[in-house]
């Protein structure tokens, strides 16, 4: 009797055994498999940098400079960002579909930033002023300063269309200021509205964002 209770005692023991291995196996091993943020990641409308510390945590990145590497449709191009002290990129911003950029001052110098918070290179008119910024991001007092003077409602267009260079395109049409001849004129990052007044001399009207 006593044998027959040890069997049916070991027989249950093996039992439970297997089944509970068998548990064990089947259970994945949940060791914190969050995913590691790393790289240019956009939260909230704002962009950030992730670095990975030596404890495989995710940092964000501040007051630093990154140069951020972009491949779509088989092409490479590299975009520099700035991180504040808040982790948030340098950006511009966007009211009613009008794009402003902002300019920040880092380390003494001048830059412009995108509403996609990228660097800015070249000319952009930014709060009713014209802004030129270098090959390497830094803004050019010198130039600035001389599409600046140049440019005024009803002043003469052809000191500032000199200035700017060759434009994209140029469209006609007709208005109501003056003689009834206005031009809109493409360049990179805005357009110039110019009009002919009763003289038939062409003037600067304004300038609107792209």
């Amino acid at each position: 009797m006593i044998k027959k209770q040890i069997k049916m005692f070991l027989m249950i023991f093996c039992l439970l055994f297997v089944s509970t291995t068998a548990v064990c196996w089947m259970t994945p091993v949940t060791a914190e498999a969050a995913s590691v943020k790393q790289g240019l990641v956009k939260e909230n409308g704002k962009y950030y940098y992730y670095a990975v510390n030596k404890a495989g945590k995710s940092v964000k990145v501040t007051e630093k400079w990154k140069t951020v590497k972009v491949t779509k449709n088989g092409k490479t191009s590299y975009s520099r960002y700035y991180f504040g002290k808040n982790g948030a990129a340098y950006a511009g911003s966007e009211k009613l579909g009008v794009k402003t950029p902002a300019v920040k001052k880092i380390d003494g110098k001048y830059y412009g930033f995108g509403v996609d918070a990228k660097m800015l290179k070249g000319t952009y008119f930014i709060n009713e002023k014209f802004y030129v910024f270098s090959s390497n991001g830094t803004f050019d007092s010198a130039r600035s300063s001389s599409l600046r003077r140049a440019y005024g409602y009803e002043k003469k267009a052809a000191q500032l269309k000199k200035l700017l260079g060759k434009a994209k395109k140029t469209e006609s049409l007709n208005g109501c200021y003056g003689s009834g001849k206005e031009y809109l004129i493409y360049y990179p990052n805005f357009v110039l509205n110019t009009g002919k007044n009763a003289k038939g001399v062409e003037v600067i009207l304004s300038v609107l964002n792209n």
